[in-house]
């Protein structure tokens, strides 16, 4: 028989400069578990952006002229559209989705308990913007003001994959055991919440099956599972998204595959705008302009 279990573990308040390894550890053994060879640690990265101080305080952000224009048409806080745009490569889009709630193209109020703090957090927020950075799709440039103070908003990490490094061989240090890192976000789509991977350690990201034989020998588009990210979604279902107080799990029995490389070089290369414009030609040459037109205005 196959069993893999995932154990939530919960820490104190975490600290700017805490050393987060020798935390986690200690929360584990006075759990009454222990690590063994061969566990992933799913970790959120929220926590690991506290442990590293990328916590910014609102009235010390000074907006650029750009983030201001922004702002503007938007209707949004200039300062907080600063920091989406310091902390992105790109802008991509900006969803209306106060909008589309308003006029009924999305609904959000069957996903919500609580339908007034449900438009509140739309008043504030009315736009998303999807934006790219460390060459994956981020809303918002991940930028999380949940479970802070008010006023203040913690930054992503600046590299994912290091992060998950250090603290992976520092928990090796302490304990002697072969474990991996993942470290975890989440992203709000308009059907609802995941969480993705955002950076890795100590396993192989990716199952690299793509086009190998189905039953029948027929290659398949298939085999390509993004593992880290199943990890995230498993251990997502311990983590929530309120105050259980739960950032990091264990994931035991999962036979995966060592790897010391980066989720960002594991990962097949996108060049997002090249890709987009390929496919918009394509779509158009395919199916014709008039439909893509009756499409977008239907």
């Amino acid at each position: 028989m196959m069993r893999i279990e995932v154990i939530g573990i919960k820490l104190p308040l975490i600290n700017p400069g805490d050393d987060l390894a020798e935390i986690i550890v200690r929360s584990i053994r006075s759990s009454g578990e222990d690590l063994l060879d061969g566990d992933v640690l799913v970790i959120t990265e929220k926590i690991v952006a506290k442990a590293m101080g990328r916590i910014v305080d609102l009235d010390e952000v000074k907006p650029s002229k750009r983030a201001i224009k922004i702002a503007s048409k938007v209707r949004e806080d200039p300062r907080f559209v600063e920091l989406v745009l310091r902390e992105s490569d790109d802008i991509l889009a900006v969803i209306p989705i106060k909008e589309l709630v308003e006029k009924e193209i999305v609904d959000l109020y069957s996903l919500s308990r609580d339908r007034n703090q449900l438009l509140k957090l739309l008043d504030e927020y009315p736009f998303i913007f999807i934006v790219e950075r460390e060459g994956m799709l981020w809303s918002d440039s991940g930028i999380d003001s949940s479970n802070v103070p008010p006023g203040k908003f913690v930054l992503p990490l600046e590299d994912h994959d290091e992060a998950a490094k250090q603290i992976c061989l520092r928990i090796r240090e302490l304990t002697g055991r072969k474990i991996a890192v993942v470290l975890c976000d989440t992203e709000f789509f308009l059907g609802g919440s995941l969480d993705f991977a955002r950076g890795s350690y100590g396993i192989d990201p990716v199952d690299r099956g793509f086009g190998s034989p189905d039953l029948y020998g027929k290659p398949k588009y298939g085999g390509v599972d993004m593992i880290v990210h199943e990890l995230c979604s498993a251990a997502a279902l311990l983590f929530k998204q309120s105050s259980e107080g739960i950032p990091v799990a264990i994931v035991r029995g999962y036979k995966w595959r060592e790897c010391n490389c980066k989720l960002r070089e594991a990962i097949p290369s996108i060049n997002l705008r090249k890709a987009a414009r390929l496919t918009a030609r394509r779509t158009v040459s395919i199916l014709g302009i008039r439909k893509i037109i009756r499409n977008l205005l239907c």
